[in-house]
């Protein structure tokens, strides 16, 4: 079943003609959108997974892209397509790697506070903080701020109902605030 995916902004003519060519078996036109794609997907797969996983991640990714590129019916979700693919496969890691902790066993006192914009912290801080989030979280914490998806968008790619990816920001943004906060009182 395709899922269609809202998208903020429109692709590059050249990425949809890229991925209409690799669909008809241009190699050449694969092997560009997969070195486009590398970039964003290996900086969302190590801050979701961690340094340790992500080769192993990009690699498995790559792959279902290549066997996938051909039921994709809208060229014009490519980028947000990749996504999906990663997240699914980077949970999948996870998971097996028993890293993992269901949203569901976080204490619901995390979801009855309002929270601030996290702000812009340096990429290494901000991968360091992901460390106290869970997966979950963390996923949409980083399509939403660091790849500048809407909740919509990042709902999407993750098949999650937008109120699933709310729920999710607003957790991981309450435990950032909290280390912080647990980090700045004196001992």
């Amino acid at each position: 079943m395709q899922t269609r995916i809202p998208v903020k902004e429109s692709p590059t003519p050249d990425q949809t003609l890229l991925v209409l060519l690799a669909q008809s078996g241009d190699r050449v036109a694969l092997e560009e959108l997969l070195r486009e794609a590398y970039g964003p997907l290996r900086r969302y797969i190590t801050r979701l997974a961690g340094a340790d996983l992500a080769d192993d991640i990009l690699q498995e990714t790559a792959v279902q892209i290549f066997h996938k590129l051909q039921f994709l019916r809208e060229p014009a979700v490519f980028r947000p397509w990749t996504f999906r693919i990663a997240s699914r496969i980077a949970f999948s890691h996870l998971k097996h790697a028993r890293r993992w902790q269901p949203l569901d066993d976080a204490p619901t006192e995390h979801f009855t506070t309002m929270h601030p914009s996290l702000g812009e912290p340096t990429d290494e801080a901000f991968s360091t903080l992901l460390d106290h989030v869970s997966p979950a979280s963390r996923a949409v914490l980083l399509l939403h701020y660091q790849h500048d998806l809407s909740l919509e968008e990042s709902a999407a790619i993750l098949e999650i109902p937008i109120g699933t990816a709310k729920s999710r920001l607003h957790y991981g943004v309450n435990t950032l605030r909290k280390h912080l906060t647990a980090e700045r009182k004196p001992a």
